[in-house]
This record gives structure tokens, C-alpha cells and sequence, in this order.
């Protein structure tokens, strides 16, 4: 059985971020800023659940990520780098020290393979890599040939700048590689 963890909430309004993915956030709003506070001060190895804000709600999917560097911009703005780790289904609130929102959060955890996922993927791989090797982009085509895992290939998806926040939340949501 899984163990439920209890995690600050990071909500994010304008990205979604999914397991694997390694991106800056800026800390300019005041609960993206309780949230990096509570998970560095926290006993839980700096870990926060990255959860998407659509038309003002929470999705009920969201990331466990790990803070992985708080310091500035280039800009000068502060800002976290946080790295998504896994799927997690957001639970009630909970107290938890400073002004952060507290949940619980289950870790949803990977379902193996199928044949037809392990399929689709090679299929989704020759068709991405042939993409990107049109436009000349080699080191991409380097790290999407190094992925093997067929959940891990379908959430490199969700870098598609084409795709809008609400496609990105279902990708989130949605653990059925094959689907």
C-alpha cells in the first residue's frame, strides 16, 4: 500500500509540470513563496506537490517535486527550480507549520507496460525524433532516444508548446499510457 505524504501546495496558474520535467518557478506570488519556505524548512527532503490552478481550482493530479535550487533569476527575480518526480492524487487539507496550504497526497504509482503501450511508444519515438531531426535539434533528439520507459515518453509530451494548460492537466491526470 502506498504511504500518503503530507505536502506543501505549490499552485501553479500558468504550467503544468510533470514527472520528469525540471523547470524554474518564479516565488512572486505570496503561497508559491509559503510553499518553497515550508519544504526547506520541512523534514520531508524538501518536497512539495506541484499542482495546476485552472479557472481557480486545484486539479485533483498533481506532481510531487523536489526543490532542487531557490536563488535568482538572471533577471534578478527569486525563483525555485523544482524537479517532478511522480503522479500524486491530491487529498484534504491538512495543518502544517508556517502559511502554506498543507494536503495529503497518495503517490499514484506506474503501471507496467503493456505490449501495445511499449508499441506506441517506438511508434511515438520514430515519429518525434524524425520532428526534431528535421529541425535540427540534436541534443533533444539525444535525450528522447535515451528514454525507454513508455509513461516517461507520453509526460515528454507534456513540453509541447502547442498543447494549452487544461490538454497539460489531463496528461497529468491521465495514467493510462496506451490512452
Amino acid at each position: 500500500m502506498t504511504e500518503t505524504l503530507k505536502l506543501p501546495v505549490l499552485p501553479l496558474a500558468e504550467s503544468v509540470v510533470l514527472p520528469g520535467m525540471v523547470v524554474p518557478v518564479r516565488l512572486d506570488q505570496p503561497e508559491i513563496q509559503a510553499a518553497v519556505d515550508a519544504a526547506q524548512s520541512g523534514a520531508d527532503a524538501r518536497r512539495v506537490i506541484v499542482v495546476p490552478r485552472l479557472d481557480g481550482r486545484y486539479a485533483a493530479v498533481g506532481t510531487i517535486a523536489v526543490l532542487e535550487q531557490v536563488g535568482r533569476l538572471p533577471s534578478g527575480e527569486r525563483a525555485a527550480v523544482v524537479r517532478g518526480e511522480g503522479r500524486a492524487q491530491i487529498g484534504s487539507g491538512v495543518t502544517g507549520p508556517g502559511a502554506a496550504l498543507w494536503v495529503e497526497a497518495t503517490p499514484i504509482e506506474d503501471p507496467a507496460p503493456t505490449g501495445r503501450a511499449v508499441e506506441l511508444a517506438k511508434e511515438y519515438k520514430a515519429l518525434v525524433v524524425g520532428i526534431l531531426q528535421q529541425r535540427g535539434a540534436w541534443q533533444v533528439v539525444d535525450s528522447v532516444q535515451q528514454i525507454t520507459d513508455p509513461g516517461q515518453l507520453a509526460d515528454t509530451a507534456g513540453w509541447a508548446s502547442y498543447l494549452d494548460l487544461e490538454h497539460k492537466a489531463q496528461l497529468l491526470a491521465e495514467t493510462d499510457v496506451v490512452k
